[in-house]
Parts: C-alpha cells; sequence; structure tokens
C-alpha cells in the first residue's frame, strides 16, 4: 500500500514539472517572450542589453523583472528568465 502511495505521488510530481515546462513553451510562444540563461557575473542590466541591444536598457530590465516577478535586480548565474523576445519588435 505504501509503495502505490509513493508511486502514485512520484508520478503525480513528475506530471506537474512536466506540465510547468510545457507552460513555459506556451507563454515564451504567444507572449512574444523566450528564455534567457544568465551568464555567470551577469548583471540584469547587462542581460537586458544582451537581449534586447536595440532597447532602452531599464524599460527592458523593467519587462524582464515584471515576467519574472522579480522584486529587485539581483539574479543567479544559471537562471532562466523569460525576456522580451527581440525578434517580435
Amino acid at each position: 500500500m505504501a509503495t502505490t502511495v509513493l508511486l502514485t505521488a512520484l508520478a503525480t510530481t513528475m506530471l506537474l514539472v512536466l506540465a510547468h515546462v510545457r507552460t513555459d513553451e506556451v507563454i515564451s510562444q504567444s507572449a512574444g517572450t523566450t528564455v534567457a540563461v544568465v551568464r555567470e557575473g551577469e548583471s540584469l542590466e547587462a542581460l537586458a542589453a544582451r537581449v534586447w541591444p536595440d532597447a532602452p536598457v531599464d524599460v527592458t530590465m523593467a519587462r524582464i523583472a515584471d515576467l519574472n516577478s522579480l522584486d529587485g535586480t539581483a539574479v543567479q548565474a544559471g537562471s532562466r528568465l523569460l525576456v522580451p523576445d527581440s525578434t517580435r519588435g
């Protein structure tokens, strides 16, 4: 019985993880965003300049913060953040 409960919980967790990944893809495609990985030593300002070099950095930073519900400008290397898709203008 305990094994069945454990396996059910594991299967449910895996399905939730897959649903979350798929949701990120759908949001990315439909909202004019893409996913960027923060590089080692990169600040939010540098990320904003990298992902959309032709836009004002402060505007891009604010959009990234809004898309990811960031409270400040600190970002962690390796983090995957939704960013505006510069190819969609």
